[in-house]
């Protein structure tokens, strides 16, 4: 009996003896062994974000120019006919600068027809591209001019035994990115398709 005694003791002594030589529980592999405990690091800390940096916009092509835009005050003007055929007419509107300084054009304009009593009359500008915008520089008495179409053919529900619309004697300019407008004579009677009337953009001449 005492023998017996004596062997628990040193089993239970042992069994103390490896889990103290031990240390910390031991993971499974997953085939049946033991691996060594999983240490996991932790996160690195993370700096401010700094957001990318963005160009500035690159200034418009019609912006800069010496002395400006060209306003009505600094344009006088003139429709001269180029061409006419199968119920079509063309013509430039050509603008001179009457200021003392250099200006600029960028664009396409306004453009209204009125009759012989300063009435506006049907009018219906459109943009052909043709040529398209481009920076026009007038030095004092310089010139600019753009391209205009129109037909002289009913169209519609406009009568075909008279004057398709009524006859234009003029025509209020308005230049580009203004809001006001000088007057040219338009005096080439009736301007057919509701008053459409094909405009350029200006271009140098």
């Amino acid at each position: 009996m005492a023998r017996r005694t004596r062997v628990a003791a040193c089993v239970a002594v042992g069994l103390v003896a490896m889990l103290s030589a031990c240390g910390a529980p031991r993971e499974s592999t997953g085939d049946g062994r033991v691996g060594p405990p999983t240490v996991t690091s932790p996160p690195a800390e993370s700096g401010p974000v700094t957001p990318p940096s963005s160009a500035p916009p690159a200034p418009s092509e019609g912006v800069a120019a010496a002395g400006g835009r060209c306003r009505a005050a600094d344009l006088s003007g003139a429709v001269a006919p180029s061409d006419a055929a199968a119920g079509n007419r063309y013509a430039e509107l050509v603008v001179t600068n009457t200021s003392g300084r250099t200006c600029t054009l960028y664009g396409y304009g306004g453009l209204q027809l009125v009759d012989g009593a300063g009435r506006s009359t049907p009018t219906k500008l459109t943009r052909e591209p043709n040529p398209g915008p481009s920076l026009v520089t007038l030095p004092p008495g310089g010139t600019a001019a753009k391209k205009l179409h129109w037909g002289v053919v009913p169209s519609g529900t406009e009568p075909v035994d008279g004057p398709c619309e009524p006859a234009s004697a003029g025509a209020r300019v308005i230049p580009p990115d203004d809001t006001t407008a000088f007057s040219v004579r338009f005096d080439f009677g009736s301007v057919c398709a509701n008053g459409r009337v094909d405009g350029s953009a200006y271009f140098r001449k």
